[in-house]
């Protein structure tokens, strides 16, 4: 009765603190940052984006069931609005108790739980493996199935029990390089608050027409999905509806606290800054545009990849002590992207290019497609990916799907867009990643984008 008690009371003081905080933030943001004249018109912006925002989050009657994507995968969706209740609630939950005295708070003992996670990285890939191992011998042993799940089990409660002084940790040296002149983004407080969760992101349904690669609708999808039931999925949108499918596993997810995954801690602060741009910009025109699609969305995800990596090497840097190596432009941001099969394969180093044959497949498929060779284009990349598994690189599906969603990110070499480079033009243009944000922001179309460009004399030729 006192455990209920006390779990109740924990619930209800989460949401009184957690709403409390939200609330003033919302009110700082607006009174620090805008003039009185402009206050009322700004607050009306943000009232409409966090409604809408709502309404995206939370469907009501059949909304959620009105597009094909949405009814293939209605028994596997992500759970986002009960995740969201459950981790931002008690985060601030453990931020209110790590300012009581008894709670031990110092940035050493941070490092050290830092240090635990980091170790706990390797051991987690090690006894997923042998679980995996174990379940799919050819002989099943049912005790060393329980034995490996058990230890798996195991190290995932020790990754949880810590990953909120870890969390904390991380948050506030990502703070701290966004406030130095390296970074140049913030001069008061960072908005909103740098706050993300270590743990499981979840996996993503793309569909495409299967007559061009465009990116028509995404639906989250449970991490936990069978390949299975992925493939089921797949082929119902197919058959039913002609449309071109994937299921994806995402590298983070712009919620808030934004999700990241349990990975090394390099790609994971690069994640981290990636996500929380996208949460920053949702509050200006550029991140608003992101749900219009197209190209809009490829610059949000570009320039969110590049800050990502920046911010995050920076971050790395403070942590470990090791010395900050400028980011290096790209070859697929370059204005020149050889897509020769000749330059697939290396002849003087015998090395294979994977970033060269994901270009060259990309461009033959869309040749295919606009000849109205469908079905011939499809063939070709499934022969492409069998080619790849010659090369160690195991790809459970490539399609117009596959090639809409990564085409998103113009850094990849999946990309048929100059976005990257118009975006390396700029940032070799500005003195900073937080200017070249401050530039970006404004931005709501890709017309807009393009008119930038031309007044800050970027070549726009192919």
């Amino acid at each position: 009765m006192f455990a209920l008690l006390l779990n109740g009371f924990k619930r209800l003081f989460m949401w009184t603190i957690g709403s409390l905080l939200l609330l003033a933030f919302n009110v700082l943001h607006c009174l620090i940052t805008f003039p009185i004249r402009r206050q009322s018109k700004w607050i009306f912006r943000f009232f409409l984006v966090f409604v809408l925002f709502l309404a995206w989050l939370v469907p009501s009657g059949d909304k959620r069931f009105d597009t094909p994507a949405a009814k293939a995968s209605l028994d596997h969706g992500y759970g986002l609005v009960s995740w969201e209740f459950e981790n931002f609630f008690d985060k601030w939950f453990h931020k209110a108790w790590t300012v009581l005295p008894w709670t031990s708070t110092s940035q050493e003992d941070r490092k050290v739980k830092l240090e635990r996670y980091l170790e706990l990285i390797s051991e987690l890939r090690t006894a997923r493996d042998q679980l995996h191992k174990v379940s799919s011998s050819a002989v099943v042993d049912p005790s060393a199935v329980d034995d490996a799940q058990r230890n798996f089990n195991r190290l995932l409660i020790e990754r949880d029990r810590i990953r909120d002084f870890v969390e904390e940790y991380l948050e506030q040296m990502i703070t701290k390089i966004m406030h130095s002149p390296d970074v140049n983004l913030f001069s008061s407080f960072v908005w909103p608050p740098v706050d993300f969760r270590i743990g499981d992101p979840p996996k993503l349904l793309v569909t495409s027409s299967r007559h061009e690669i465009v990116r028509l609708e995404d639906v989250l999808i449970d991490p936990d999905i069978s390949v299975t039931d992925m493939e089921k999925i797949e082929n119902q949108l197919i058959s039913e509806d002609d449309v071109s499918a994937v299921v994806i596993q995402t590298g983070g997810l712009a919620s808030y606290p934004n999700v990241v995954p349990t990975t090394d801690l390099k790609p994971l602060l690069e994640i981290a800054a990636h996500e929380w741009l996208h949460s920053h910009l949702i509050f200006y025109p550029l991140g608003q545009a992101y749900f219009s699609g197209g190209d809009i969305r490829s610059v949000n995800e570009t320039l969110a990849d590049i800050f990502g990596r920046e911010v995050g090497n920076r971050v790395y840097s403070e942590v470990t002590g090791e010395p900050f190596v400028p980011l290096v432009r790209p070859e697929t941001a370059s204005k020149k992207r050889s897509n020769d099969d000749n330059h697939v394969l290396d002849v003087e180093k015998e090395e294979f290019s994977f970033n060269m044959f994901m270009a060259l497949t990309r461009t033959k498929t869309d040749e295919l497609l606009a000849q109205g060779e469908v079905e011939k284009a499809e063939a070709y990349m499934e022969s492409r990916r069998v080619e790849l598994l010659e090369h160690n690189y195991r790809i459970r599906k490539i399609n117009q799907a596959y090639f809409a969603f990564h085409g998103t990110y113009a850094e990849s070499p999946f990309a048929a867009t100059p976005i990257a480079r118009y975006l390396w033009d700029l940032r070799m243009q500005v003195g900073s990643i937080g200017e070249l944000i401050k530039l970006m922001r404004p931005i709501a179309t890709y017309e807009e984008f393009e008119k930038l460009l031309v007044q800050r004399g970027v070549d726009l030729s192919e």
